[in-house]
């Protein structure tokens, strides 16, 4: 199954961008995962290499998104606890796609056609069954608590959220060292899958392009 990306653009004021490069320092992308910024998904260094690019004033990260398990429930757990025994049998599927789920508790195949970073039930199944999105591991990511599905669509989008900051030379894939005195975050709710961040004169990270310069 093929994965969609989510597409990050990064545009580094002028001075900002020599100052940048005069202090040696890399630009690194990190992930939220479980709730903490903790290993750094990729990195451009200061100066290229005739293997890795360095970062320039205009940048573009792009981030494969995951697939998921979609699945449903009609007896929720007691307490806080998160263990589930569902009822139904989990399909795969990416975002952007839509499923079926009959009237006797079976999911179709995926198919494209769903909303833009979302996944979407097309539920038939009565007794509002409470849908659940987990990882590709079987672990649950979100579980519909509250009212369960309605007969007719579902959407279910999962919110990813990145920090970007400038900081000395670290390897991709290795722990973040200490916390970064300025960062940017970049969120993505479903609503886009592209999204522009800036550094500005002023040395802060702003989500917007940066200002077009009068003629």
């Amino acid at each position: 199954m093929a994965q969609n990306a989510e597409t990050i653009k990064v545009e580094i004021d002028i001075d900002q961008y020599a100052a940048q490069k005069h202090n040696n320092y890399s630009l690194f992308l990190a992930k939220k995962v479980n709730g903490k910024y903790t290993v750094i998904w990729q990195s451009k260094g200061a100066k290229a290499s005739a293997t890795k690019p360095s970062y320039g004033p205009r940048d573009t990260f792009s981030v494969n998104t995951p697939n998921f398990e979609v699945n449903y429930t009609n007896e929720l757990p007691s307490g806080d606890g998160i263990k589930i025994s569902a009822t139904g049998v989990p399909v795969t599927m990416g975002l952007d796609q839509t499923v079926a789920l009959d009237d006797d508790g079976v999911f179709g195949s995926p198919a494209g056609g769903g909303k833009t970073g979302s996944i979407t039930v097309e539920n038939k199944l009565g007794g509002n069954p409470h849908e659940i999105l987990s990882d590709t591991e079987g672990n649950p990511i979100f579980v519909n608590k509250v009212s369960g599905m309605d007969i007719g669509e579902a959407v279910l989008t999962p919110i990813d959220q990145y920090q970007i900051w400038f900081d000395n030379k670290q390897k991709t894939g290795t722990m973040i060292s200490h916390n970064a005195s300025k960062v940017g975050e970049v969120t993505f709710d479903g609503s886009s899958s592209v999204e522009t961040i800036s550094y500005t004169a002023d040395g802060e990270w702003v989500n917007a392009p940066l200002p077009t310069e009068s003629a």
